[in-house]
């Protein structure tokens, strides 16, 4: 099963910004993720449109099942 945690902070314009993190390390607990969002605002390395990140907005991770299938045939 494929995850991916999306981070989305709110931004000095009135808009949320995502950042999404595939395959995140198992068992994250809110503390650690709130401290990750702290840190990333602190290091004000993102932007939207020019405007910095202001407040954390929401955590989630994101679960889907992928089934590949093999299309080449065996001779």
């Amino acid at each position: 099963m494929a995850q991916v945690l999306e981070l989305k902070f709110d931004t000095a314009n009135g808009k949320t910004m995502t950042l999404s993190v595939n395959e995140p390390k198992p068992n994250l607990t809110p503390t650690e993720i709130a401290a990750a969002m702290q840190t990333i605002m602190t290091a004000d390395v993102f932007h939207n449109e020019g405007h910095k990140l202001v407040a954390i907005n929401q955590a989630r991770i994101i679960e889907r099942n992928v089934s590949e299938f093999n299309l080449t045939q065996n001779s």
